[in-house]
């Protein structure tokens, strides 16, 4: 069966005016693959390469003169912060390119040396799920005839392939679900002089491990695995024609996951009773928010995985910018200290009910989202941006007034609630803002 691109007409509008203004050019192609089909959900050009110096002196970066002028990291940089905006389930796909030659007779291995490099900066961070398939789009568009090709290929067997490209409206089902954290580690000696960094991907280690164990409901039900999202949701739509829509809500408002965590692995690690000498603890207490968009077809085993996915890679993402953020020595600094992580908010794409995330350090707002826009996914917003603030902002006197620090002090990775939000552990949180409280301690001598 031949793979097949669905693209919106908006999508290929797009591509030939990216030809009319450049005459090479190159990008991402981001949206979700279902059976033997994939749906495009944008492409985003990506910006002229400058390197560290050119950014300095503010020098106009140069237009390319041929393809060879691309540089593979950059590209591949774009692609892992790109991915980074995407829902669970969604990927870059593959590549677009500019170009007035032909670059499939023969396939031109520049483009090989691009897709190689997506592929092994994606394939290199875990917790962003970048690279789910080794076979990687291609989607030419001539600057000299104005007329598209596309082709997929294999980064590891190095096949290509014919893909039919197809302009078509896409349907999506819209999933959200709340997933709430408590963990905690505790430290060993060796433990606990390691840097935030190391802290923070440990208990993502922790959150996986809680995640693979875990049943999925959908809207307070089990799902079989193998039933498609299609049969669920029209099982579901008659359900609610039956006790009045009225009542019971739009039968199209998003499916409600919920996550139930697996109790008897930890209960096994206190199967007996035993004392162990720590230096301290770690811990992420909250709540993750996801929204994802779904194709109709996929399986609700599927379903599962893309929350999954979007939980820990929204987690990662923030943490990894995070730490990025710090300066040297606050890495690992064995003082009392509050942390705080950007935020995600959600911003629909142009002509679309599908939105991407972006990250927001405190005291940012949508002039920096509007920034992320423009040069990540070349979207050019006139006026102001309206951003859906999900988590909201962290509110740390609310943790101050409920958190007292004992003689034995302890490293706590907070996520933030909503004000109005009540609930015993104040560091339980409705917005997905996550506060990295660290402390780090020494024993009596």
């Amino acid at each position: 069966m031949v793979r097949t691109i669905l693209v919106d007409d908006a999508l290929l509008q797009y591509l030939h005016t990216v030809a009319n203004d450049n005459i090479y050019a190159v990008g991402l192609i981001l949206g979700q693959s279902c059976l033997s089909k994939d749906y495009v959900v944008h492409f985003a050009k990506t910006p002229p390469y400058q390197s560290q110096d050119d950014k300095k002196s503010q020098k106009t970066p140069n237009k390319p003169n041929s393809l060879e002028d691309f540089n593979e990291g950059w590209l591949a940089d774009h692609a892992r912060q790109a991915t980074r905006m995407l829902p669970g389930g969604m990927y870059v796909l593959g590549i677009f390119v500019v170009s007035p030659e032909d670059v499939f007779s023969p396939f031109n291995t520049k483009i090989k040396s691009l897709l190689h490099s997506v592929y092994s900066t994606l394939n290199d961070n875990e917790y962003l799920f970048g690279s789910p398939s080794t076979d990687k789009l291609i989607v030419h568009q001539s600057s000299k005839t104005q007329r598209y090709s596309s082709r997929s290929y294999d980064v590891l067997s190095r096949n290509v392939q014919n893909v039919e490209l197809k302009t078509s409206p896409k349907k999506w089902i819209s999933i959200r679900c709340d997933f709430e954290i408590n963990e905690l580690r505790f430290l060993s000696k060796n433990q606990s002089d390691w840097p935030l960094e190391k802290h923070m991907k440990a208990i993502l280690n922790d959150i996986s491990n809680v995640l693979d164990s875990a049943t999925f409901l959908y809207d307070g039900e089990y799902k079989d695995k193998d039933s498609t999202l299609e049969n669920v949701s029209k099982k579901k739509g008659k359900s609610r024609s039956d006790k009045n829509v009225a009542e019971s809500g739009d039968a199209s408002k998003p499916w409600q996951v919920s996550v139930l965590q697996n109790t008897s692995s930890s209960a096994a690690l206190f199967s007996e009773d035993s004392v162990s000498d720590c230096e301290g603890n770690f811990r992420l207490i909250g709540k993750v928010v996801s929204n994802l968009w779904m194709q109709p077809k996929m399986t609700v085993s599927e379903i599962s995985t893309a929350v999954k996915e979007d939980i820990l890679r929204s987690l990662f993402s923030r943490l990894e910018l995070h730490w990025d953020s710090l300066i040297e020595g606050e890495n690992s600094e064995d003082i009392s200290s509050v942390h705080e992580p950007p935020r995600r908010v959600l911003i629909p794409l142009p002509d679309s009910e599908i939105a991407l995330s972006d990250y927001l350090f405190p005291g940012e707002g949508s002039q920096e989202t509007k920034v992320s826009l423009e040069e990540l996914l070349d979207i050019k917003i006139k006026g102001r941006l309206n951003i859906n603030d999900v988590e909201g902002q962290a509110d740390i006197e609310d943790y101050y007034k409920g958190a007292s620090v004992s003689d034995n002090e302890e490293i706590s990775l907070k996520i933030t609630t909503y004000s109005n939000y009540s609930m015993y552990v104040i560091g339980l949180i409705v917005s997905l803002v996550v506060l990295v409280t660290a402390v780090l301690f020494k024993f009596f001598m």
